[in-house]
């Protein structure tokens, strides 16, 4: 399929997630020591993807966790209004990104993030557990293909990842220079008990997650 067309049809798709409300996961789980699943996701998902996700390989808890996020962001970001400053370019290059690791781990490229997000993250934790089986049955078809254990193979196998090193990296820029520049709409997001959203690089906590 050409360039062009692929970006098209991620586009599409895109706009379809914008219709919809952002999906609920525990920003426990998404983002641990963080109060803003957004936030908390780029920041941890930035390094993980960083040399084309090499670092990745071999580890598939850190790979299932990792996707977890980029899913996450990717999705969230459009439809949370305290994000609208994030430029279009920026969520162009998170959507072919998300493809590139779909292709790569064999996600279906019509799932939706809400059952993506919650399989991948359970998988993660199972395979933190040590729990293989527990794993595979988080990654079931339609969702994920081949499915099951042999799904789990392939978050350690995802190979090189260069779209979603580009993206992340410049998404994690892009909020800490409209944290910079003060260029949030109304001011830096708050999270729900309007506290405001801690910078970058700063230590503490962040925002609301989805």
């Amino acid at each position: 399929m050409r360039p062009g067309v692929l970006l098209l049809l991620v586009l599409a798709a895109g706009c379809a997630e914008m219709k919809q409300a952002p999906p609920a996961t525990p920003t426990a789980a998404l983002a641990p020591g963080s109060a803003d699943g957004v936030r908390g996701s780029i920041e941890a998902m930035a390094p993980a993807f960083a040399d084309r996700a090499r670092g990745l390989a071999g580890r598939p808890a850190e790979a299932a966790q990792a996707a977890a996020q980029l899913e996450f962001v990717t999705a969230a970001i459009p439809r949370d209004s305290r994000y609208a400053p994030i430029p279009e370019g920026v969520r162009r290059e998170l959507l072919l990104a998300r493809q590139e690791l779909r292709d790569a781990l064999g996600t279906a490229k019509d799932a939706v993030p809400e059952a993506v997000v919650p399989a991948l993250l359970a998988a993660a934790a199972a395979l933190r557990a040590g729990d293989q089986a527990r794993a595979a049955r988080a990654l079931q078809a339609p969702t994920f293909r081949p499915s099951g254990a042999r799904s789990v193979v392939r978050l350690g196998e995802l190979g090189p990842l260069p779209q979603a090193a580009i993206a992340t990296a410049l998404v994690q820029r892009e909020v800490a220079r409209l944290d910079a520049e003060g260029r949030w709409l109304g001011g830096r997001p708050v999270d729900a008990s309007g506290n405001t959203i801690t910078t970058f690089g700063l230590g503490g906590n962040t925002g609301v997650g989805y």
